[in-house]
């Protein structure tokens, strides 16, 4: 395993485990730890400078995750970008998320409104980093009102995954003005459904938004899967 860009963890007062699964799922979000790329865990220990105990059980959770494979608890590989792993991702979030903001729609307050509003404008932010914050606020506090803790728990797993696909397939160095000004309309969109406690309205917001992005995500994969893969995943249909 090459030396990374990984920050030591061991002198920080919040969980060993919690800080280890902070900086893996960083790396992999970022691509520091690409698609495919096996690691030691006792190497990501060293570089840690942490133990092996909170390394494993990180991963462990990563693994849940759905962002690694663990291999015997002594090495680990990233998983693999592929369209099925996509579509089983979205799916779930089409199940889950459009029926949640439909019945939160009419359970916002103003206040939590206004919130909503404010992400949106955080889109223009000159930092991707900070856009990218505010669009997974967006869709987490669209969905609070309604959401139990499990439901809660289960959006987390699904949008972390998610996100590894949005992240590693986008380009986040530079957002165009044209992506910036899509977003904000789709957003928008489904906001003045919610400020019209309209659920049906907001629930067909955001089903379209998802479908949308898993288009999208569905066809950029498409093109970074090999010839074989591709070719498996349709006959998977």
């Amino acid at each position: 395993m090459a030396e990374r860009a990984f920050r030591p963890v061991k002198d920080h007062q919040v969980s060993a485990v919690d800080l280890v699964t902070v900086e893996v799922r960083r790396s992999i979000l970022h691509g520091v730890l690409a698609p495919g790329e096996r690691f030691s865990v006792a190497e990501l220990a060293r570089q840690l400078d942490i133990s092996h105990i909170p390394v494993r059980e990180a991963l462990r959770r990563l693994e849940g995750q759905g962002l690694i494979e663990l291999n015997h608890g002594r090495s680990a590989v990233v998983v693999p970008l592929s369209v099925e792993d996509l579509r089983g991702i979205y799916g779930l979030r089409l199940l889950v998320e459009p029926e949640l903001a439909a019945r939160a729609a009419a359970l916002h307050t103003e206040a939590q409104i206004e919130n909503l509003a404010a992400l949106i404008e955080s889109f223009e932010d000159d930092d991707p980093e900070a856009v990218w914050q505010a669009h997974q606020r967006f869709h987490l506090d669209l969905v609070r009102p309604a959401a139990s803790a499990w439901d809660l728990r289960t959006l987390d797993q699904l949008w972390a995954a998610a996100e590894r696909y949005t992240r590693l397939v986008y380009d986040f160095a530079e957002i165009a003005r044209t992506e910036r000004t899509r977003r904000e309309r789709i957003h928008t969109g489904v906001l003045d459904a919610v400020r019209a406690r309209d659920a049906g309205l907001t629930r067909q917001a955001v089903t379209d938004h998802l479908v949308g992005n898993q288009e999208e995500l569905t066809e950029r994969i498409g093109r970074l899967e090999p010839e074989g893969e591709r070719a498996a995943g349709r006959d998977s249909a």
